[in-house]
């Protein structure tokens, strides 16, 4: 499926969008394959409580880390990440498509779990940037929540509030209890939705993870937009990774786009010359120099 104008203009509105069936039957159907190899037992689990829990399944647990952080082995996941309707989606808010990919990784939870609790309501804005999330859209970060296990009201659905429950112009605290805003409980959606759906929301959006009141487990994936101008914003620094073998492998198999989208500079950019073209090629051997060096030469 892709974002359709009642989608954009229920985000503008109240600062999310719920897209039921994002993902199409091949690429979820993909996606939950690479993840049994992932993280093995938890699809299994989280489709049917009565196979038991995964194997060291309360272990500590950092997302993002390693094989929750792109890039995933195999092609499905990280091609989520990149998908077409995330980025343009995420144009449309910021109003253009210079744009860097800030966050993309796995995270899993079930009853008893760790991560299993009773959220406050929260923006997401404190590790996402150094600043403060402003109403202009210029400065947008595009937030998204795909589900590859069915959620609902029992499963720790997400729970979400509209822009129009907290109309004040500055949004700090970044964070209140039950005790202290009950409105924003009182009003809260909860996104209870089948495998393959999205959640897309705003750094200015308040919402929270509820607990599991029954048996079973979730699965997604965090993956945010950001515009790529604006240096203090992001919550992963990509650089870090580049000495992972696998991001090193990623980079020299990703379309300059795609490299893009991560940080990289794009051919015709003034950092080429023959110094940098001949060390990143030394450093990404299985690299395609040729749409750099071709670009430099113009």
């Amino acid at each position: 499926m892709i974002f359709e104008p009642r989608h954009v203009e229920h985000y503008r509105r109240h600062g999310f969008a719920i897209v039921e069936d994002f993902l199409s039957p091949a690429e979820l159907t993909a996606a939950r394959s690479e993840l049994t190899e992932i993280l093995p037992g938890w699809v299994e689990y989280c489709d049917d409580p009565s196979n038991g829990k995964p194997k060291d399944w309360n272990a500590p647990f950092v997302p993002g880390r390693g094989y929750t952080r792109f890039p995933y082995p195999g092609t499905a996941l990280n091609a989520i990440t990149l998908h077409p309707e995330l980025r343009r989606f995420a144009a449309l808010m910021v109003g253009h498509d210079d744009l860097f990919c800030e966050q993309s990784h796995v995270q899993v939870k079930c009853r008893g779990h760790h991560a299993d609790r009773d959220q406050v309501m929260h923006c997401d804005f404190g590790n996402h940037t150094l600043a403060y999330p402003p109403r202009d859209p210029a400065y947008w970060q595009t937030a998204y929540l795909v589900y590859y296990t069915d959620v609902d009201a029992d499963h720790a659905p997400t729970a979400i509030c509209s822009w129009e429950h907290y109309p004040e112009r500055i949004r700090w605290p970044a964070h209140y209890s039950r005790e202290e805003r009950p409105a924003l409980y009182e009003r809260e959606v909860r996104v209870t939705v089948p495998a393959g759906s999205l959640l897309a929301y705003s750094m200015r959006t308040f919402h929270r993870g509820t607990p599991f009141r029954a048996d079973g487990g979730r699965i997604g994936q965090f993956i945010t937009y950001a515009p790529a101008a604006w240096k203090w914003l992001g919550i992963t620094g990509w650089s870090a990774e580049a000495i992972r073998p696998e991001f090193r492998a990623w980079i020299e198999t990703a379309t300059p786009a795609e490299r893009y989208a991560f940080g990289f500079p794009a051919p015709g950019h003034p950092y080429w010359t023959d110094e940098t073209l001949d060390g990143v090629a030394a450093r990404y051997p299985g690299m395609d120099m040729a749409p750099y060096r071709d670009a430099a030469r113009t």
